[in-house]
C-alpha cells in the first residue's frame, strides 16, 4: 500500500523534472538557434558598414549598374515605366539595406518574427541584384558563383518564411 504510494510520487516528480529539464533545453537550443543565424546577419551588415564612408563611392558605382539593369527588367516584365536610381538615391538604399540587414539579425534573436520580416525584406530586394547569375555567362566562374548565393539566400528566405508562418504561442496564465 504505502511504500507503492510513494514510489507513484516519486515517478510523477521525476517526470515532472523531466518534462521541466526538456522544455528548458528546447528553449536554450531555440535562442542558440536564434543568435546563430543572427549572427551571419549582423556581421555581414557590420563588414558592410565598416569602411562604408570611404569606399561608399567606389560601391555605388559598382552597383549602380546592377541594380539600375535590374530594375529596368523588372519595369520590363511589369510594363511600367522606370526611371534609373542617381547616385545620391543608391547611396540612400543602400543604408537602408544595411538598416534592414542589421536590425532585422538583432531583432531575430529576441523577436523571431519581427526580425524575420525585416531580414525578408532584406533578402527580397538585395538578392536579385547582387546574386545575378542570370546575366552571368552559363556555365562561367561568375554564373556558379552567383547562382551558389543566390539559391543560398533563397533557402535563407524560406527558413525566415517558416518562422513567419509559425501560429503565435499562447501564454499561460495563472489565475488566482
Amino acid at each position: 500500500g504505502r511504500a507503492g504510494a510513494g514510489r507513484v510520487d516519486e515517478c510523477l516528480v521525476r517526470s515532472a523534472l523531466a518534462e521541466k529539464s526538456a522544455k528548458m533545453i528546447g528553449k536554450m537550443m531555440r535562442f542558440i538557434g536564434r543568435v546563430l543565424f543572427a549572427f551571419m546577419f549582423i556581421s555581414s551588415g557590420l563588414a558592410k558598414m565598416q569602411g562604408f564612408y570611404e569606399n561608399s563611392q567606389k560601391l555605388i558605382s559598382m552597383l549602380q549598374p546592377r541594380i539600375n539593369h535590374t530594375l529596368l527588367q523588372l519595369c520590363s516584365v511589369l510594363h511600367a515605366q522606370c526611371t534609373p536610381f542617381s547616385a545620391e538615391h543608391l547611396k540612400y538604399i543602400l543604408y537602408i539595406l544595411i538598416f534592414l540587414e542589421l536590425c532585422g539579425g538583432a531583432c531575430f534573436i529576441f523577436f523571431p518574427k519581427a526580425g524575420s520580416t525585416l531580414l525578408a525584406l532584406y533578402l527580397i530586394v538585395q538578392t536579385p541584384v547582387m546574386h545575378d547569375f542570370y546575366n552571368q555567362k552559363p556555365g562561367s566562374q561568375g554564373h556558379v558563383a552567383e547562382m551558389i548565393h543566390f539559391l543560398k539566400n533563397l533557402a535563407l528566405f524560406g527558413a525566415l518564411l517558416i518562422i513567419l508562418g509559425q501560429p503565435r504561442r499562447l501564454r499561460k496564465f495563472k489565475t488566482a
